[in-house]
């Protein structure tokens, strides 16, 4: 361990030194950003905290030689679990800095915000960092294939992993389970998969608040129509559409592209179906709309999403379009009075 180091708070003040640990050529090649990265990037964002963010620095002197981060996810269901960032300057690796700075992170998260979860994502290349995460206690949960470009022309794996603290021992039992989705009769009236229009909010409201939907979801039964109005204007990164039966929607299906620079061949998928029209292969209409979006419009090489481990029907259908399981989030939701584990799969492009 380096004496005189110090972890305190992030200052206004410490923006000149991180901006010269992270443009760093040897630290870049760890980290996702690229290094065109200005010194007005780091001025935005060390004025720009956000939501749930606390931020570290370790000091040595009057130097800033290291930074961390950890952020408390602030949505309903997952407020037990946070992500961690970590940086050390280069001219001052293997000196126990990352493992102090990962020792105060982890004092905030066990004794002052009491997250029961903790997960970050480390390049598959990058031994020495992996090795400060394994004896910090965290656990390679599976890997991201593909998951960032760059630095040498190819594309880097990223490793899941993730630190429990006090995890329940079991689920909850709860009341209500998910009932088998066996084929059902198709419509009268034929299945219209379309781009998402405002008018459609209602009905896909209905769907998301749906405890058999919010179940398998990260979505709450209790959610108002407000709640989800800024759903409404469409994302710059996003391609919606809905199925339409009868004239309203009882499905949607999105792709929202990463919006990193090195990672724009990536993008994340979302999708849902009324449960009154499962077992209609109305997923599967929306699923070949979204994989055609992908291939031969956008030219995504990845394509991530995340189910719960319950949820076999929603599994069976995105292997059938060539997803796979690359590994398994532990206790990653609280929702109809049980924790939730989930897989987080991916399709490569062929």
């Amino acid at each position: 361990m380096t004496e005189n180091l110090r972890i305190r708070p992030l200052h206004p003040n410490d923006t000149a030194d991180l901006y010269e640990m992270i443009t760093d050529p040897r630290v870049v090649g760890t980290l996702v950003f690229t290094p065109s990265m200005e010194y007005q990037d780091e001025e935005k964002w060390v004025k720009e905290k956000r939501p749930g963010s606390h931020r570290l620095v370790a000091e040595l002197g009057s130097k800033v030689v290291g930074s961390a981060t950890i952020r408390q996810n602030l949505r309903a269901r997952t407020t037990h679990s946070g992500s961690v960032g970590l940086l050390v300057h280069a001219d001052y690796w293997g000196r126990g800095i990352g493992s102090a700075l990962m020792a105060a992170l982890l004092d905030l998260a066990d004794n002052w915000l009491g997250l029961m979860r903790v997960e970050l994502e480390v390049f598959t290349d990058n031994p020495a960092a992996i090795h400060i995460y394994q004896k910090a206690g965290f656990e390679i949960e599976g890997t991201r294939r593909m998951a960032i470009f760059g630095g040498d022309g190819r594309y880097h794996d990223e490793h899941v992993m993730a630190r429990l603290h006090n995890p329940p021992t079991a689920n909850k039992p709860t009341a209500s389970h998910q009932p088998p989705i066996t084929s059902r009769q198709q419509p009268a009236t034929p299945i219209l998969i379309r781009p998402q229009h405002p008018d459609d909010f209602d009905s896909l409201n209905a769907i998301w608040r749906h405890p058999l939907v919010a179940r398998t979801t990260l979505q709450m039964p209790s959610q108002e129509r407000q709640d989800v109005a800024r759903r409404e204007e469409r994302p710059d990164n996003g391609y919606r559409f809905v199925a339409e039966v009868d004239g309203r929607a009882v499905g949607s299906g999105n792709l929202f592209v990463d919006q990193l620079a090195r990672s724009q061949h990536c993008a994340s998928l979302g999708m849902t179906v009324h449960p009154d029209y499962w077992g209609m292969g109305i997923g599967s209409r929306l699923m070949a709309k979204l994989m055609d979006m992908a291939d031969n419009w956008l030219n995504l090489k990845r394509i991530e999403l995340e189910v719960a481990t319950d949820n076999p029907a929603a599994i069976h259908l995105y292997e059938k379009f060539g997803f796979e399981i690359e590994g398994t989030k532990r206790f990653q939701n609280l929702g109809d009075g049980r924790w939730t584990h989930t897989h987080f799969m991916a399709r490569l492009k062929p």
